[in-house]
């Protein structure tokens, strides 16, 4: 491979995509949706939707800005991103790192679970913003896992489940990722010079067979070998994927925080684009 980067850790390429995102999708879209409306996504706005996924975000939105406005979903991978007939909603495969931003200019602009994963995240983060329009709004959204973090610390499970969590963000450093850029997110966005910043954290409490549960299980089958790699055996991550299945464990998220902020209606882009 030479000097090449390494693939990113969770592709979409495997078949355990689809209860990853599914778990996902029933864990946090009502965290996104209630962001994305609080910040003021409405009829007829230009959205963005980077590392589109399932495309359930996109469809939302798609929904929200009705047919005078625009989604745009893009994805390394998008053959998982649905547009269900929606007219305003366009799929499109797109390298976010080598290839142009499209440049809108965007109304909104909404990253979930994308940036942590990409050395290039800064850089990428930029060129976002140097793609909004004047007033339009950023919502980044990555997980903090740079202190593992549990729940049900009582549990007959719990060493099995911190065990497995620090083996995964070592994975995901070996593949470029980070656990603290969302930790930072707000500052770098106060940095780009966007107003009314924000950011909040969420955390989901399931049961095994459920939500979150279903996450940490699709993840742990995608990845086996690596994490064995990391020191776990094979009879760890069997035992783990019968905790995840198990009604009676209690499995707590990582930490999503979620960071925004708004480029000033009078920015420097619309000076340089008046004189």
């Amino acid at each position: 491979m030479g000097d090449e980067e390494p693939p990113h850790l969770l592709t979409n390429a495997e078949a355990e995509t689809a209860d990853r995102f599914a778990g996902l999708e029933a864990v946090f879209d009502p965290v996104t949706r209630g962001h994305l409306a609080r910040l003021g996504l409405a009829p007829g706005a230009r959205c963005l939707e980077v590392g589109a996924g399932s495309g359930s975000i996109a469809r939302w939105m798609a929904d929200r800005v009705g047919t005078g406005g625009r989604v745009l979903a893009v994805d390394l991978d998008p053959r998982w991103c649905r547009r269900d007939d929606r007219e305003q909603l366009e799929v499109r495969a797109l390298d976010i790192v080598a290839q142009p931003i499209p440049p809108g200019p965007w109304d909104f602009i909404h990253e979930r679970l994308l940036l942590q994963h990409i050395p290039e995240r800064r850089a990428v983060l930029a060129r976002l913003v140097e793609c909004l329009a004047p007033g339009g709004v950023i919502l980044i959204e990555d997980f903090d896992t740079g202190e593992v973090r549990t729940v049900d610390r009582s549990g007959p499970d719990h060493e099995l489940i911190v065990r497995m969590a620090q083996a995964f963000n070592r994975l995901l450093g070996t593949r470029g990722g980070v656990s603290d850029f969302a930790a930072n997110a707000l500052r770098t966005l106060r940095g780009h010079g966007l107003e009314d910043t924000g950011a909040s954290g969420y955390v989901a409490i399931d049961h095994g067979g459920t939500g979150w549960a279903t996450v940490q299980a699709a993840n742990a089958r995608q990845v086996r070998d690596g994490l064995i790699a990391q020191g776990l055996t094979a009879r760890d991550i069997d035992r783990f994927l019968d905790v995840m299945a198990d009604p009676d464990a209690i499995v707590g998220s990582s930490v999503m925080i979620s960071s925004w902020g708004r480029l000033p209606a009078r920015s420097r882009q619309t000076v340089e684009r008046s004189s």
